[in-house]
């Protein structure tokens, strides 16, 4: 089963964005724009939010946001709706849920963000889902696969890490999404990567599913699309200041502008994640 998009990422996670400006070439007409991103997965962790404001094109900078007011709610399978926690620490734009969340597989998650000058983000409900047992990797020469289970009739999306390490460093980060359209309810579905590793005698790789919900797919798609399109147009994908372009403004996701109606740009993602070690 090949991937949907794909792209190769070294020493880059692709979960946290850490820098977000606006692509509008012309200054002058240039409005800033809100930008979240966080995520809250299965487990018990800190839940960590971004929120800042992008600069012009020019601007290599951030531009963070620290008098926010954000609170996480929960809402379990009989619609009972409950506040997690409205108490965050903030350092430079990160937002840091003051203590660790235990998160329930079946609820559904979502935050409420005010701004001082009153305008309220929400984001979309979204339903934790159970976390995926993968079964094996197989590496070779010309072939990365993940065997997982894929639950039964359910449309399921997922993220997948391949990461391969030597002598405990991180040598390639392979990161690809999909659906499970062409293997739904397979117990011993396979993955297949479209990139792969040469000679992987004596390395290890980990490689970790995430089981999304569809906005965050989707925005997740929108960002890898974005991602090779810079390179394209760009330069090299081996060139590391490709990894640093600045994104277009239209990476929008799961969060609504209550204030005015729209849709803003970055998400809240909801997400569960399994990890497999094997060494070769």
């Amino acid at each position: 089963m090949k991937s949907i998009y794909k792209t190769s990422i070294y020493f880059l996670t692709v979960l946290v964005l850490t820098s977000c400006v606006s692509e509008i070439p012309n200054t002058s007409n240039f409005e800033p724009k809100v930008f979240i991103s966080g995520f809250l997965t299965n487990g018990t962790e800190y839940v960590n939010i971004r929120i800042q404001q992008t600069v012009p094109i020019e601007e290599q900078r951030l531009n963070p946001i620290n008098d926010a007011q954000i609170s996480l709610y929960t809402q379990d399978s009989n619609g009972n709706d409950e506040l997690i926690t409205n108490s965050f620490d903030i350092v430079n734009g990160m937002y840091r849920s003051s203590e660790m969340i235990t998160s329930v597989i079946g609820n559904a998650y979502w935050v409420e963000i005010l701004l001082e000058d009153g305008t309220l983000f929400i984001s979309d409900k979204e339903v934790l889902k159970p976390e995926i047992t993968i079964n094996d990797i197989e590496i070779t020469n010309d072939l990365n696969r993940v065997i997982f289970a894929d639950p039964i009739d359910t449309t399921n999306f997922y993220l997948i890490n391949f990461l391969f390490y030597r002598n405990g460093s991180l040598d390639l980060k392979v990161t690809e999404l999909t659906n499970d359209v062409l293997f739904n309810g397979n117990s011993n579905a396979t993955f297949d990567s479209t990139e792969f590793t040469t000679n992987p005698v004596g390395k290890e790789v980990r490689v970790s599913i995430s089981n999304l919900n569809f906005n965050t797919y989707q925005f997740y798609l929108n960002q890898f699309a974005q991602f090779e399109n810079q390179i394209t147009n760009a330069g090299s994908e081996d060139d590391p200041g490709q990894l640093f372009l600045p994104p277009p403004a239209n990476l929008t996701g799961n969060i609504m502008n209550m204030t005015n109606n729209t849709r803003a740009l970055g998400f809240f993602g909801v997400q569960s994640s399994a990890q497999f070690i094997k060494n070769f």
